[in-house]
């Protein structure tokens, strides 16, 4: 069975689970069904492995989609925890803790935020590329959460 139907049932699982599901774990899960199940006598083979595949792939695929949703309400949940304590957010507070930032992010996120220059301008008086004004922005801005959010929740 698995070398007449193998590279058939990989091709398969690969179309079916696209990118939500891992196609190799849709082939094992069918060849453990297909051991305890043996395929009744006289069915096409093909054709019956293939529909047991995609009715597993159905059961997996909702198993899949109600375990996300467990998580996406869980998610929703802790956003609009953070967003509460995100909005109450000073300039206060973020100015005390740009001096954790090391220098270069500091003075790059300073210009950005609170001088209101663009990339260009910054890249211009730095004499760097725009592109690092935009990493430097972007980690400043990473460091500052993680400060804020360890302030914020008493760390």
């Amino acid at each position: 069975m698995t070398s007449a139907h193998g590279a058939y049932l990989r091709g398969l699982a690969r179309r079916l689970c696209r990118t939500q599901l891992d196609p190799d774990d849709l082939v094992q899960d069918l060849f453990e069904k297909a051991l305890h199940d043996p395929i009744p006598a006289g069915a096409n083979e093909r054709a019956w492995l293939a529909r047991v595949m995609h009715n597993l792939f159905i059961d997996k695929l909702r198993r899949h989609t109600a375990r996300r949703e467990d998580l996406t309400d869980k998610v929703l949940e802790q956003a609009e925890e953070q967003r509460l304590w995100w909005e109450a957010l000073t300039e206060d507070a973020v100015r005390a803790q740009l001096v954790n930032l090391p220098r270069d992010q500091r003075v790059t996120f300073e210009l950005f935020a609170l001088d209101h220059r663009s990339y260009d301008q910054i890249a211009a008086q730095l004499g760097i590329a725009k592109a690092t004004v935009g990493t430097r922005i972007m980690r400043a801005r990473k460091r500052l959460r993680e400060l804020l959010t360890k302030e914020a929740h008493g760390g």
